[in-house]
C-alpha cells in the first residue's frame, strides 16, 4: 500500500471511530495472501461485536471498478470494506444495491453485516479529500465538453461560438481549453493542411464525461419521478408525441439501437414542467418509472423534431449503470453513432 492509499486509510478510520465510538485494529499481516488488491485487515469493535474486515483502498471510485471490487468481495473469505478518499452519491447508491460495504475518509458509510448495520451519509466532503478535479469537471465545464465531443470543429473557431453552443459565459472557454489540453486531451496538429486543434483520446475524454455527468451535472437537470396516468404509455411509449421533450436513456437506446425493451422512462424536457404532466398525463411518484430531467443543450438549427437525446448523452446515460444490458446499450450506441 502507498504512502497516499494509507493515508485515505487513516483518515478514513480516525473519522468513523470519531464518529461511532467504535474501536479499530489493524491486524498485522493481510488474511488473504496473493491478491495484491488487498491493502489491509482489520478488526471493527462495537461493545463486545467484533468482526474482520479485508479492506481494498482507492483515491477515488469509478462506475467501471465496480465489477473488479464485487469480485473481489465475492473471493474474500471476511468482510469487505471498501475505503475511497471520495465516492460519487451515484456509486454509493450502487454500491449499496450490491452490499458492497464502504467507507468515505469523510466518515460516510454504509456497513452492513450479521453484527453490524451502519449508515453515514451527512459528512461534508472537505476540499481537500475531494479528487483533484478543476472546473472543467464541474456544471458550465461539461456543458462545454458535450459542446465540443459532439462538435469538434468548435475548438477551431471563434470563442463566442462555442460559448453560444454550449450555453456558458464567454470568458469560461480559454480556462477550459487550457485545462483540456493539461489532462492530455487537446492537442494541436495539421487538419486539412491547416493549422488547428483536436481532441485526443476521445473514448476516454467520453467515458470520462460520463461519469462527471453522472454525479456533478443530472442531478442539476433532475425534475423528478413520475408514472403515467393511462397504463398503455407504458406499452406504447413509443407512439407518444414527442413535442417539447426528447427520450433518454433506455428509450433512446430502443430507439437508437433497437436492442433495449425499456423498463425505465426518462424524458428531457424544454419546457415548464406541469405543461409536460398534463401532455403525457404523468403525476408524481417517487417510485414511478418516468424520470422527468430538463433539457440543458441547444438542439441542432432546424431540427425539432429529433425523438432521443444526443448519442452522447444516451451513451452516457448507459455506461454508468451497472446493469449489463444498459451497458452494452451504451457499447452498441457508441460503436455505431460516436466511434
Amino acid at each position: 500500500m502507498n504512502m497516499k492509499a494509507l493515508d485515505i486509510l487513516h483518515q478514513a478510520i480516525e473519522k468513523l471511530t470519531m464518529l461511532t465510538g467504535g474501536t479499530v485494529t489493524y491486524l498485522p499481516d493481510p488474511q488473504h495472501p496473493g491478491k495484491k488488491e488487498i491493502d489491509a485487515t482489520v478488526e471493527l469493535t462495537f461493545g463486545t461485536r467484533n468482526t474482520v474486515f479485508i479492506i481494498e483502498v482507492r483515491n477515488e471510485l469509478r462506475i467501471n471498478h465496480i465489477p473488479a471490487v464485487q469480485k473481489l468481495k465475492t473471493e474474500t473469505v471476511q468482510e469487505f470494506l471498501l475505503v475511497c478518499q471520495y465516492i460519487p452519491m451515484p456509486l454509493k447508491a450502487q454500491l449499496r444495491e450490491l452490499k458492497i460495504n464502504y467507507l468515505e475518509a469523510a466518515g460516510n458509510c454504509y456497513i452492513e453485516t450479521a453484527e453490524i448495520f451502519l449508515y453515514i451519509n451527512d459528512q461534508q466532503v472537505t476540499a481537500t479529500r475531494l479528487p483533484a478535479e478543476g472546473k472543467l469537471w464541474k456544471m458550465a465545464g461539461l456543458k462545454f465538453l458535450f459542446a465540443i465531443l459532439r462538435h469538434p470543429d468548435l475548438l477551431n473557431g471563434p470563442y463566442r461560438k462555442i460559448a453560444d453552443e454550449a450555453g456558458i459565459a464567454l470568458g469560461n472557454i480559454g480556462g477550459y481549453l487550457e485545462e483540456l489540453r493539461k489532462e492530455g486531451f487537446l492537442r494541436d496538429g495539421i487538419i486539412n493542411n491547416t493549422k488547428g486543434f483536436f481532441i485526443e483520446q476521445n473514448t476516454r475524454l467520453m467515458e470520462r464525461w460520463a461519469e462527471a455527468y453522472e454525479a456533478n451535472l443530472r442531478p442539476r437537470e433532475w425534475i423528478g419521478n413520475f408514472r403515467f396516468m393511462d397504463q398503455n404509455n407504458i406499452k406504447n411509449w413509443r407512439e407518444l408525441k414527442t413535442v417539447d421533450f426528447k427520450w433518454g436513456g433506455e428509450n433512446a437506446a430502443a430507439l437508437m439501437t433497437g436492442f433495449l425493451h425499456p423498463e425505465r422512462f426518462t424524458i428531457y424536457i424544454t419546457g415548464n414542467r406541469v405543461d409536460m404532466m398534463k401532455k403525457l398525463k404523468l403525476v408524481p411518484d417517487p417510485n414511478g418509472p418516468v424520470e422527468m430531467l430538463q433539457q440543458f443543450w441547444r438542439d441542432e438549427e432546424n431540427d425539432n423534431t429529433q425523438a432521443t437525446v444526443p448519442p452522447l448523452l444516451a451513451f452516457a446515460e448507459l455506461i454508468t449503470k451497472y446493469d449489463s444490458r444498459d451497458r452494452e446499450a451504451a457499447e452498441r450506441i457508441k460503436a455505431k453513432y460516436l466511434d
